[in-house]
């Protein structure tokens, strides 16, 4: 006669944790991927949209400023300095870039209508200016500085010359 017990089959506990904690560790680092991967994708879309809205910002202004007749003093009440630029432009229009709290703000004024159009310039950007070396100078420079978060903030510039090239 035989007396051994039959044999079950199966996995043991033991074994069944072992599988469950590799798996368990598995999926935390797939998550951790995946997150990861996620947020440098959106730093690159980020970095993307600012280059795009600085190379329309960049070729608005210059536009604007190489068609202008001249840059004026004043308008409608409204003076050119550091926060405003004033643009006569050919045929009587007029094109104001104005830098208030909420952003930069292009006004173009034609035969009395304004219309009023928002520059993208980025979030972190805390002060612009306008900047002529002297009235008759043709070189209008827009000034713009960046919040940091440790230390001063990053100045960037772009220069135009007022009715197109120098040379």
């Amino acid at each position: 006669m035989n007396l051994r017990t039959p044999r079950r089959r199966g996995f043991t506990l033991v074994e069944l944790l072992v599988v469950m904690w590799s798996l368990g560790v598995c999926l935390a680092l797939g998550i951790a991927l995946i997150v990861t991967t996620l947020k440098a994708n959106q730093t690159g879309d980020t970095s993307a949209n600012l280059v795009n809205h600085r190379a329309e910002l960049s070729r608005q202004f210059r536009d604007d400023v190489a068609g202008a007749a001249d840059a004026i003093n004043e308008l409608h009440g409204g003076k050119a300095g550091a926060d405003r630029l004033i643009l006569r432009m050919p045929g009587g229009r007029t094109i104001q870039y104005v830098w208030a709290k909420n952003g930069l703000e292009r006004i173009e004024t034609v035969e009395g209508k304004e219309s009023h159009r928002p520059m993208p310039m980025g979030e972190k950007v805390t002060a612009v200016e306008f900047f002529r070396a002297g009235s008759s100078s043709k070189l209008v420079t827009l000034r713009w500085t960046e919040s940091a978060k440790n230390g001063p903030g990053k100045k960037s510039e772009l220069t135009a010359v007022l009715g197109g090239d120098l040379r």
